[in-house]
């Protein structure tokens, strides 16, 4: 595979302040982009205009209703888009100039294997520069299988994340795409679920995407997942026909899932209700269901001491697993 081409999905609702910011990211590319796609999710401020305003040959598609979480205008720019491949962008994030690149040369290492690719990427806020969990793991470029992909996953949490991501175009069709209409929030996490169960993923190994974590960013993302119908709901119809390998990561994927809702449900101080918990077993990690049943049943005042060594414990685990990760790779090396 010699040639990869691109488009660039950007879904815009009211992004005025940063639209031009996360555009030129794309447009800068040193592996130009064979299209870029902005679709007006029902803005009424000024983002288009500040789109048209930089000359550059833009492909704009327009729905006359903001749908929750941009899925259904992401689904538009994939339809729509004529390249094999679709990266995704948010219109309040950006790239560095090789993003596109290190991707592509991701996919061509994998020779045809990968339905997706992935890099890093940093969060940064006014004070915070931050690098994602897998890149400070220090995972190499490769090609991940699905059950490879689900074990990281376990380890410190989904690889994926929207602006670093770009998955066949083709295989979006054949999996539903964006789940428009079932959720509000985190459906996202539902399609990089699919994705991973889809094939084989590649990774760039160096983190080329940004998420600007600003107070406009994060308004727009203070919104409760809608986590049975979304993530949950594609576990439980999968652990049905998947093979026992995957059947068993998919259950401890979903015991870590609950924890991590739970979890946030408890810092908010919200009523952890039997919904919340259903799907939690046993056999999908006695470490995540034994902290869910607690925190189900904890009196306030000793939450803030008990999710402080909660959080130390995840800390380690996620230490630990790297540097098993590293010092098999140093043997593999050494061999």
């Amino acid at each position: 595979m010699t040639n990869v081409d691109f488009s660039v999905v950007i879904p815009v609702h009211n992004k005025e302040r940063h639209v031009v910011r996360s555009v030129l990211s794309a447009i800068s590319q040193s592996h130009p982009a064979n299209e870029i796609i902005a679709i007006d999710d029902a803005s009424t401020d000024g983002s288009m205009a500040e789109i048209a305003n930089l000359g550059a040959l833009i492909v704009t598609l327009r729905r006359d209703e903001p749908g929750p979480g941009g899925y259904a205008a992401r689904n538009l720019g994939i339809e729509s888009a004529k390249s094999e491949w679709i990266a995704f962008l948010d219109a309040d994030d950006s790239w560095a100039p090789d993003h596109l690149e290190g991707l592509a040369a991701a996919i061509r290492r994998a020779d045809g294997k990968a339905v997706s690719a992935f890099s890093g990427y940093e969060i940064l806020t006014e004070t915070l520069n931050l690098k994602d969990w897998f890149t400070r793991a220090g995972y190499p470029a490769g090609c991940f299988d699905t059950l490879d992909m689900l074990n990281k996953w376990l380890a410190g949490g989904c690889p994926f994340w929207t602006g670093a991501v770009a998955i066949r175009r083709q295989t979006l069709l054949d999996i539903g795409m964006f789940p428009v209409g079932r959720v509000r929030r985190g459906g996202d996490r539902d399609l990089w679920l699919r994705t991973v169960l889809a094939g084989s993923s590649a990774y760039s190994g160096k983190p080329t995407a940004v998420y600007h974590k600003d107070s406009d960013n994060m308004v727009t993302r203070q919104v409760k997942f809608d986590f049975r119908v979304g993530l949950m709901s594609t576990i439980d119809e999968r652990l049905k026909t998947e093979p026992p390998e995957i059947a068993e990561r998919l259950q401890q994927i979903a015991n870590r899932e609950i924890y991590q809702y739970v979890l946030k449900a408890w810092k908010d101080g919200d009523r952890i209700h039997d919904d919340m918990v259903r799907g939690l077993t046993i056999g999908g990690g006695l470490g995540y269901y034994a902290r869910v049943q607690a925190m189900r049943r904890l009196p306030m005042p000793f939450s803030q001491d008990f999710r402080r060594r909660i959080m130390q414990r995840r800390d380690l685990k996620r230490q630990q697993y790297a540097a098993g990760e590293a010092a098999h790779r140093a043997t593999a090396a050494n061999d």
